[in-house]
């Protein structure tokens, strides 16, 4: 059930204006939850109660939402950096890892663009939260890369 960027409407929302802040104000836990649950392939393996809190505290205080926001405003000069990047492949081991309800297979195939030694790890059942949905599973692709 995992999603993206794109499905959330995250990049369609005008970030750095004051509407989206001022809609989102005492509202940060309602916001994040779509994300949490949404992105998980099961809500219930998805972020913990008390991480949820800690963040919802964090991210209520002043200018926060609007600086967690600037990451994702940065994606279009991403993209165009990560372009002329990409031109010369990477030649060290990479590993791209993934949730299969998420963007696993996605990330794994656009990491073949771009380097030349590629492991691939797409873990079943999993969302966006690789840690707190699979810990085992992500601990043992990353021993296992390295």
């Amino acid at each position: 059930m995992g999603g993206s960027l794109q499905q959330s409407g995250l990049l369609a929302f005008p970030l750095q204006r004051p509407a989206p802040e001022a809609l989102v104000k005492g509202r940060e836990r309602i916001y994040f939850e779509h994300f949490w649950n949404n992105f998980a392939a099961d809500k219930r393996r998805s972020i913990a109660e008390k991480y949820r809190k800690a963040y919802a505290a964090a991210y209520s205080r002043p200018g926060r939402m609007r600086a967690g926001w600037a990451y994702f405003v940065s994606f279009q000069q991403a993209a165009k950096d990560f372009a002329e990047f990409a031109k010369t492949k990477l030649t060290m081991p990479v590993l791209a890892i993934g949730g299969e309800e998420s963007l696993g297979a996605v990330l794994a195939d656009q990491m073949k663009l771009v380097a030349s030694d590629l492991a691939v790890a797409v873990l079943k059942d999993t969302g966006h939260w690789l840690l707190e949905e699979r810990p085992d599973e992500t601990t043992e692709a990353l021993q296992n890369f390295l």
